[in-house]
């Protein structure tokens, strides 16, 4: 998890984002006018992970008004666009649970996270893969969870990291991937859902 901050005009995102890539992008150039997958996962941090570069592009322009936007969009190359059509999030500032999206799915929340400080006040179990075979961990050894509640008091369970410090106790927006926990360590265990935090910003 990382916290970032959203660019406050079109001319600064296509500034940050048309950065030719790392340098064993050879076919990237810098301020080419063209913005690729390669250089935004570049300053998101994001390696490989397709999804978590869209991740960081959309909650970076999301201070950003339609035209602004449209503005930066007008750059991507083909293969970002393609990706950025298939990762994108949707954004929900009114909670209504996760029942509706599939694991996997990208999501944008825009709440006040609250910590579950005691290790069981939240139970649950994460498959990890260990050399050849999964086995199962309390999602507590893995995760920081919070409840992250909107503005008429909804909650949606969100976590991260435990080694990535703690999102703060105030409105902010959150970009992560919907993902699932057993309730118990039977095989038949029903699961819940969550949101795995990969950015949050500040609001303005």
């Amino acid at each position: 998890m990382e916290q970032i901050t959203p660019f406050n005009s079109a001319s600064q995102a296509i500034d940050i984002l048309d950065n030719g890539g790392e340098f064993y992008h050879i076919f990237t150039k810098a301020d080419d006018d063209s913005i690729s997958q390669s250089e935004v996962s570049k300053i998101a941090g994001a390696g490989l992970e397709k999804q978590k570069g869209i991740l960081y592009l959309q909650l970076a322009l999301s201070n950003l008004n339609e035209r602004e936007v449209q503005e930066v969009q007008a750059r991507f190359d083909d293969k970002l666009l393609e990706n950025y059509n298939k990762y994108k999030a949707e954004s929900i500032e009114v909670f209504e649970g996760l029942e509706g999206f599939k694991s996997g799915a990208s999501i944008i929340l825009h709440g006040t996270p609250k910590h579950l400080q005691s290790e069981g006040y939240i139970t649950g179990f994460m498959q990890i893969a260990i050399i050849d075979a999964f086995t199962l961990i309390p999602i507590t050894e893995k995760y920081s969870v919070y409840e992250m509640y909107d503005a008429a008091g909804t909650k949606i369970l969100v976590a991260h990291d435990k080694e990535a410090g703690h999102l703060p106790n105030e409105e902010i927006k959150i970009a992560g991937v919907v993902k699932e926990f057993q309730l118990s360590e039977e095989n038949a265990s029903e699961f819940e859902r969550f949101v795995e935090v990969a950015y949050f910003s500040e609001l303005k």
